[in-house]
């Protein structure tokens, strides 16, 4: 179940990089926050919110991600992610990733990573606290932190059916290139019933697992709102493990 957990985790926070296009108008509110739940057997193990906000330079994203109900004595996270996004091109410039974590068969993590990109120099500089450490490393252009693709959904053009989008993903420890198909179609959800929805889907491995290959699929509204109103983890060996959306903030 440990293991399950962790990949939960890096699952949820690892994709992004949507492909530029024309972008949509930001939406009246000044920010929006999203509440998500994951079961397994009949329970909630996981409570997770994105938040996306807006300032006059730049966009802030932040996550959080923690155990919950039975699973939480056995393992307990408390994990916190932030993004920061300039509005000229949507380019990166600060990710920072705050892990708390303890399980009874798993070494206790507690640390911060904070990751400045300079995109001009294709370059990203790492700053670790456990063990301390600096480090500079080389990346592709058009390289993104795990948040971005919550981000494009709302501010970038639409999406067609069938649409090949290739994303490569740098969050400190591992730069992965992944490719999304995406589709078109109603799905139920807990909060709005039945609504039509886009798809992005894409096979990956879970390094966890020995690299045997599962899927991620992202579902946002295909509306206006944008919202993601549902993620889903195919784990090889554990099964589907789906993120439902139950409450949405906006101010």
């Amino acid at each position: 179940m440990k293991s399950m957990m962790i990949l939960v985790l890096s699952s949820l926070l690892l994709f992004a990089n949507l492909p530029s296009a024309a972008v949509h108008s930001f939406p009246s509110w000044e920010g929006v926050r999203f509440h998500y739940r994951a079961q397994k057997l009949g329970t909630t193990i996981i409570r997770a919110s994105l938040s996306i906000e807006r300032s006059n330079l730049h966009y802030v994203l932040k996550a959080a991600v923690d155990t919950t109900g039975l699973i939480r004595p056995f393992f307990r996270m408390h994990n916190r992610f932030s993004s920061f996004v300039k509005k000229d091109g949507l380019e990166p410039y600060r990710y920072v990733k705050e892990i708390d974590q303890k399980g009874i068969f798993s070494q206790k993590k507690l640390y911060t990573d904070t990751l400045i990109f300079d995109n001009d120099n294709c370059m990203v500089t790492v700053e670790r606290t456990d063990p301390p450490a600096v480090e500079e490393i080389s990346l592709p252009p058009h390289t993104y932190d795990p948040l971005a693709i919550f981000l494009k959904c709302f501010l970038e053009a639409e999406v067609e059916e069938g649409n090949q989008i290739e994303m490569t993903i740098y969050d400190g420890n591992k730069l992965r290139e992944v490719t999304f198909a995406a589709t078109y179609m109603a799905i139920p959800t807990p909060l709005y019933g039945e609504v039509q929805a886009v798809c992005l889907e894409s096979e990956v491995p879970f390094s966890s697992l020995g690299d045997k290959e599962g899927a991620i699929k992202i579902w946002y509204t295909d509306d206006e709102r944008r919202f993601p109103v549902n993620i889903t983890l195919e784990l090889p060996g554990v099964g589907d493990v789906e993120f439902e959306l139950e409450k949405v903030e906006v101010w």
